[in-house]
Protein backbone atom coordinates (compact mmCIF):
# COMPACT_ATOMS: atom_id res chain seq x y z
CA UNK A 1 0.00 0.00 0.00
CA UNK A 2 2.82 2.39 0.85
CA UNK A 3 4.43 1.63 -2.50
CA UNK A 4 1.24 2.54 -4.40
CA UNK A 5 0.79 5.72 -2.36
CA UNK A 6 4.42 6.68 -3.08
CA UNK A 7 3.92 6.13 -6.83
CA UNK A 8 0.75 8.22 -6.80
CA UNK A 9 2.47 11.08 -4.94
CA UNK A 10 5.48 11.03 -7.29
CA UNK A 11 3.15 10.99 -10.31
CA UNK A 12 1.20 13.98 -9.00
CA UNK A 13 4.41 15.88 -8.33
CA UNK A 14 5.58 15.14 -11.87
CA UNK A 15 2.33 16.48 -13.30
CA UNK A 16 2.63 19.62 -11.16
CA UNK A 17 6.21 20.21 -12.31
CA UNK A 18 5.30 19.73 -15.98
CA UNK A 19 2.35 22.07 -15.60
CA UNK A 20 4.61 24.71 -14.09
CA UNK A 21 6.87 24.51 -17.16
CA UNK A 22 4.27 25.89 -19.57
CA UNK A 23 5.89 28.82 -21.33
CA UNK A 24 4.81 32.34 -20.56
CA UNK A 25 2.96 33.44 -23.73
CA UNK A 26 4.62 36.85 -23.72
CA UNK A 27 8.08 35.31 -23.50
CA UNK A 28 7.17 32.60 -26.03
CA UNK A 29 6.06 35.15 -28.63
CA UNK A 30 9.26 37.24 -28.51
CA UNK A 31 11.21 36.74 -31.73
CA UNK A 32 10.60 36.76 -35.47
CA UNK A 33 7.67 34.84 -36.96
CA UNK A 34 6.77 34.28 -40.60
CA UNK A 35 4.28 32.52 -42.84
CA UNK A 36 5.53 29.66 -44.95
CA UNK A 37 5.39 29.77 -48.74
CA UNK A 38 2.31 27.54 -48.75
CA UNK A 39 0.30 30.05 -46.72
CA UNK A 40 -2.90 31.24 -48.34
CA UNK A 41 -2.99 34.42 -46.29
CA UNK A 42 -3.45 37.36 -48.64
CA UNK A 43 -1.96 40.10 -46.46
CA UNK A 44 1.82 40.16 -46.89
CA UNK A 45 2.27 42.49 -43.92
CA UNK A 46 0.95 39.74 -41.70
CA UNK A 47 3.45 37.15 -42.91
CA UNK A 48 6.39 38.60 -41.02
CA UNK A 49 6.31 39.86 -37.45
CA UNK A 50 9.09 40.56 -34.99
CA UNK A 51 7.91 40.84 -31.39
CA UNK A 52 10.40 42.48 -29.03
CA UNK A 53 10.60 41.87 -25.29
CA UNK A 54 9.94 45.57 -24.59
CA UNK A 55 6.37 45.23 -25.94
CA UNK A 56 7.08 46.67 -29.41
CA UNK A 57 6.74 44.94 -32.79
CA UNK A 58 7.45 45.46 -36.48
CA UNK A 59 5.58 43.78 -39.34
CA UNK A 60 6.48 42.76 -42.89
CA UNK A 61 5.79 46.24 -44.25
CA UNK A 62 7.96 47.96 -41.64
CA UNK A 63 5.02 49.25 -39.62
CA UNK A 64 5.41 49.13 -35.86
CA UNK A 65 3.53 49.49 -32.63
CA UNK A 66 2.91 47.93 -29.25
CA UNK A 67 1.75 44.41 -28.41
CA UNK A 68 0.45 42.62 -25.33
CA UNK A 69 -1.06 39.26 -24.45
CA UNK A 70 -3.84 38.53 -22.01
CA UNK A 71 -4.67 34.82 -21.81
CA UNK A 72 -4.87 33.64 -25.41
CA UNK A 73 -5.64 37.11 -26.80
CA UNK A 74 -2.96 39.10 -28.63
CA UNK A 75 -3.56 42.82 -29.03
CA UNK A 76 -1.38 44.64 -31.51
CA UNK A 77 -1.67 48.41 -31.57
CA UNK A 78 -0.20 49.88 -34.75
CA UNK A 79 1.30 53.34 -34.35
CA UNK A 80 -0.43 54.50 -37.56
CA UNK A 81 -3.46 52.20 -37.98
CA UNK A 82 -4.95 51.46 -34.59
CA UNK A 83 -5.62 48.31 -32.63
CA UNK A 84 -6.20 44.72 -33.79
CA UNK A 85 -7.25 41.91 -31.43
CA UNK A 86 -6.35 38.32 -32.34
CA UNK A 87 -6.51 34.87 -30.75
CA UNK A 88 -3.33 32.83 -30.22
CA UNK A 89 -2.73 29.13 -30.01
CA UNK A 90 0.86 27.98 -29.52
CA UNK A 91 1.90 24.71 -31.15
CA UNK A 92 5.16 23.89 -29.42
CA UNK A 93 7.95 26.47 -29.47
CA UNK A 94 8.08 27.01 -33.22
CA UNK A 95 4.51 27.55 -34.42
CA UNK A 96 1.65 29.79 -33.44
CA UNK A 97 -1.83 29.88 -34.93
CA UNK A 98 -3.35 33.35 -35.08
CA UNK A 99 -7.06 33.81 -35.69
CA UNK A 100 -9.12 36.94 -36.06
CA UNK A 101 -11.73 38.70 -38.15
CA UNK A 102 -12.52 35.74 -40.40
CA UNK A 103 -9.00 34.43 -41.00
CA UNK A 104 -6.59 31.90 -39.55
CA UNK A 105 -2.89 31.68 -40.28
CA UNK A 106 0.05 29.77 -38.86
CA UNK A 107 3.30 31.57 -38.24
CA UNK A 108 6.58 29.74 -37.79
CA UNK A 109 9.52 30.92 -35.73
CA UNK A 110 12.28 32.11 -38.00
Amino acid sequence: MKKILFIVIISLLGIAVLGACDPDPETALVGTWECRDDSEFEHDWFCLFTFYSDGRFTDGDGDSGDWRIFGNTLTIDFDDYGQVTLSLEFRGNNRVIITGDGFTTMLHRR
